[in-house]
């Protein structure tokens, strides 16, 4: 069933009406609409619309925003991370050598294991744009990673310098490598607090 609406209040008529019964508008040339009754008062309410899933956030790696400084602190961690677990130290004997990981002999070098995991995944998550160091945090993240990579490289040489039983134990190469990979983390984190020291 047709019906009228008439511009002037609004008041709705039925199909054929020449004037608005409510305020005496001509009504002759106004549109008519398709008449729809009024829900019953039985039938039930309609559900509301789901809500719309909020936006994922975008994960996409961008190797161009991490930094010289990152990726060399990020590299060099990896590579400690990797030589934690390569041979130390060894001993030789008559029929063999004997070799052991800094891990099995320090057992404070999970410190650094631990302190390794977290850079990496600190950096890689800011790579990839998941989370960032908030702004009003007390300690900026160049600040955050020279402070775990000043305390890998000690504990990498107080490991390195304290080899374990008598005179007949030495070095291996896993050792050395530790001792690349510590260096080579802390350098470009450190390095321009040297500068900006010598320049005040």
């Amino acid at each position: 069933m047709a019906s009228t609406t008439c511009p002037n209040c609004q008041t709705v008529s039925a199909e054929g009406t020449q004037f608005c019964p409510s305020c005496g508008n001509s009504l002759s040339g106004v549109a008519q609409a398709a008449y729809a009754p009024p829900p019953s008062a039985s039938s039930p309410p309609s559900s509301p619309p789901p809500p719309a899933a909020s936006p994922k956030p975008q994960v996409s790696f961008d190797w161009k925003s991490i930094s010289q400084a990152d990726r060399l602190a990020g590299g060099g961690t990896l590579i400690l991370f990797i030589a934690l677990f390569l041979p130390w130290f060894k001993v030789d004997f008559s029929f063999g050598t004997a070799s052991a990981s800094g891990l099995s002999i320090h057992g404070y070098l999970y410190i650094t294991l631990i302190l390794c995991l977290a850079i990496m995944a600190f950096v890689a998550v800011e790579a990839l744009g998941l989370w960032k160091l908030p702004s009003t945090s007390q300690v900026g993240r160049e600040q955050l990673l020279l402070i775990a990579t000043v305390i890998n490289l000690v504990l990498v040489v107080i490991a390195f310098l304290f080899k374990p039983g008598g005179s007949g134990v030495g070095w291996d190469w896993g050792a050395f490598v530790a001792l690349v990979g510590a260096v080579v983390a802390v350098f470009p984190l450190g390095w321009p607090v040297i500068q900006a020291r010598r320049n005040k």
